[in-house]
């Protein structure tokens, strides 16, 4: 028996290196996904350090959105995890993570207009009225449908430069787009000498949109949104996550005056029944005080 205990030992050894291995990870994501998305990934992973060790990668070159879902659901290992909005349709393909890692801000729609057009806005008093507006959107955004089904009338074009271009030439009459978004918009229109459009100041559309990680339903795919999940989850009950979130979102929270808004709320019938709307530890509030970014880098 004595003769077998190296043996043994060498044998509990190898199992343990052997889980250990199994529980580290490589997480690919898109060469292009937003940074701040990509260091929540990176601190989820961190806080869960625990249960193995980690690396992260971007592609080698950039993806079209059609080829990332179609390279996640097959778990080609070419790329294994992506942000999206959430979506009933990609979700039956796609294992989402239901953390929104922008607490529901992509769903806060601002409107660019015409300068012109300022105290049409301001005198609307209800969605319906806004409805009897044109809209303007990207022919492939997923915003599109979601409007649409809200029962809004959009017209659509190509990229935002020319989306840009339209509503300068009334072709409709507002660009919804996100708070942080609108901002890069109104620069983007002066460069182009669009000097007529603005950011229209008391009125906003909310639709729950989350923005949200989505792996694999195949492979090691399920391990690793559990994991993430409760990394992220570690993250809020530390406040990490908060602190994030208020770093990168709070100055176009503040720039917009989103707070101040009258904002008009419509449903999202691309959204899965398993969003938790509920849980408003995971949601942006605007009754709620956004802290003010730290200043340290």
């Amino acid at each position: 028996m004595i003769k077998r205990l190296p043996l043994l030992l060498a044998a509990v050894l190898l199992a343990v290196s052997l889980q250990t291995h199994a529980a580290d990870v490589t997480v690919i994501y898109n060469k292009n996904e937003p940074k701040n998305f990509i260091a929540l990934l990176q601190d989820a992973l961190e806080h869960t350090k625990s249960e193995g060790a980690y690396s992260i990668k971007p592609t080698d070159t950039a993806l079209p959105t059609a080829r990332m879902i179609d390279e996640i659901a097959d778990n080609t290992g070419t790329i294994s995890i992506m942000t999206r909005g959430s979506n009933i349709e990609e979700e039956k393909r796609l294992l989402p993570i239901r953390i929104p890692l922008d607490k529901g801000l992509l769903g806060y729609r601002i409107m660019l207009v015409r300068k012109q057009d300022l105290p049409k806005f301001a005198a609307i008093q209800s969605v319906d009225e806004l409805k009897l507006l044109r809209v303007g959107q990207g022919s492939r955004w997923p915003d599109t449908k979601i409007l649409e089904g809200a029962g809004f009338k959009v017209t659509k074009g190509y990229y935002a430069a020319g989306l840009l271009r339209m509503l300068n030439e009334d072709r409709f009459d507002m660009f919804a787009r996100a708070t942080w978004e609108a901002t890069g918009n109104l620069e983007d229109a002066k460069k182009q000498g669009l000097d007529d459009l603005v950011i229209e100041p008391s009125l906003a559309v909310f639709y729950p949109y989350p923005r949200i990680f989505m792996v694999s339903r195949k492979g090691d795919g399920p391990a690793l949104a559990a994991r993430i999940e409760r990394g992220l989850r570690l993250m809020i009950k530390d406040g990490s996550f908060d602190k994030a979130f208020n770093d990168f979102f709070g100055p176009a929270i503040e720039s917009t005056q989103l707070r101040e808004r009258k904002i008009f709320r419509v449903d999202n019938k691309l959204l899965s029944p398993d969003t938790p709307l509920d849980d408003k530890s995971l949601w942006f509030s605007v009754d709620a005080p956004t802290t003010k970014p730290s200043s340290k880098p």
